[in-house]
């Protein structure tokens, strides 16, 4: 039997990539069992630490992907812009059953440690392609940041 030419008698292989719809960090993130709605509680881009280095006790990533269909190997990293290297990160297979579906994660960050003020950022990596980030800034106390909400750490 004659395979056919042009696949060579093999699947593709290519599929979607997936899209973020968001990308949040927060205090806490809770999801009503009943009506399996989430809240994210204390949403904020700016870490005040008062010295450096300093730990950040503890904080949530909330990310909602879409568009994918099948199996992606997935990473989601803090990044510091700086330096342009990683500084922690997770890595995990997600499962989309077709390209409508949302999948949204809810990771908790404990005892994350930055080195020096500056921009970092919270990047999705699925399948080794970049697909989205999100930014926030360190800081200390003495230093001019724009208005916008933040947390404190001591």
């Amino acid at each position: 039997m004659a395979k056919n030419k042009k696949n060579n008698g093999t699947k593709s292989t290519n599929k979607p990539t997936p899209s973020v719809l968001s990308i949040n960090v927060c205090d806490a993130i809770i999801r009503d069992e009943q009506s399996k709605k989430v809240s994210l509680i204390g949403l904020f881009n700016i870490i005040r630490a008062t010295s450096f280095p300093c730990t950040h006790p503890l904080m949530h990533v909330y990310i909602a992907l879409t568009n994918g269909h099948g199996k992606y190997r997935t990473e989601v990293r803090f990044v510091s812009l700086e330096e342009g290297k990683p500084i922690m990160g997770m890595i995990g297979e997600l499962n989309f059953q077709n390209p409508l579906q949302v999948i949204e994660m809810n990771l908790c960050w404990q005892r994350l440690n930055f080195e020096k003020p500056g921009d970092y950022e919270v990047e999705v990596v699925c399948e080794g392609n970049r697909i989205g980030a999100r930014k926030f800034i360190v800081t200390s106390p003495q230093q001019e940041i724009p208005p916008t909400n933040g947390t404190d750490m001591r």
